[in-house]
């Protein structure tokens, strides 16, 4: 078949329908899997009885905000993986403004808490509780941006499935940390931060299964 050919015969294809692509399956996912995340974390955790006087304190919020936006960072950075050539921009090195924020608290905690302090609150009391439970509440979003992701065409699907984890675990870190009372960034630094990059461990492995085409 002539180059011409090959040509005019796609253009008599029907175009793809718009609502076929990862970006419309992403929001309906979302919901759906971030709906069972909040179930689970109700039904099984719970919101801290002092959280709205946590929440006043900066450093009790930067718990919660650092996962939201580097889950919202993380979201914009797998739709855009998913396609091939799209180009990645801004936000794929604003993402890295997160752990460098992260960085510059832990270190501040360390430098200002006692010393006979700093071990304690780098291990706090609920460790078996805090890596767990981002895992587990990240699971239902992580299925949920995978299932999306697969209308797409990733060049490299397993970096597109750890950027889908990295955005499950942060959205579901910041609901973890409504409940958490560790508000140290000596512990939640550490401790999020390998939740996090666990969850996005096994993005990597689902996307290397489930997003190659």
């Amino acid at each position: 078949m002539k180059t011409e050919d090959l040509i005019s015969l796609l253009a008599t294809q029907p175009a793809i329908a718009p609502n076929m692509g990862p970006e419309a399956r992403l929001g309906p996912a979302l919901l759906f899997g971030g709906a069972v995340t909040v179930l689970l974390f109700m039904l099984v955790l719970g919101p801290r009885s002092d959280l709205a006087a946590a929440l006043a304190q900066p450093v009790v919020l930067a718990k919660t905000l650092l996962p939201l936006v580097l889950g919202c960072f993380a979201i914009v950075l797998a739709l855009r993986m998913a396609r091939p050539g799209a180009p990645l921009r801004w936000s794929r090195w604003l993402i890295w403004a997160v752990p460098g924020v992260t960085l510059a608290l832990l270190g501040t905690a360390f430098v200002t808490a006692a010393p006979a302090q700093r071990l304690a609150l780098f291990l706090g009391h609920s460790i078996p509780v805090c890596l767990p439970a981002i895992f587990v509440l990240s699971l239902p979003l992580l299925v949920a941006m995978i299932r999306a992701l697969q209308r797409g065409a990733p060049v490299h699907p397993a970096r597109c499935g750890a950027l889908a984890g990295l955005a499950a675990a942060g959205l579901a870190t910041t609901l973890y940390s409504l409940f958490c009372t560790e508000d140290s960034p000596l512990f939640y630094g550490v401790w999020y931060s390998l939740g996090i990059c666990l969850t996005a461990g096994a993005g990597a492995l689902a996307g290397a299964r489930w997003l190659r085409w």
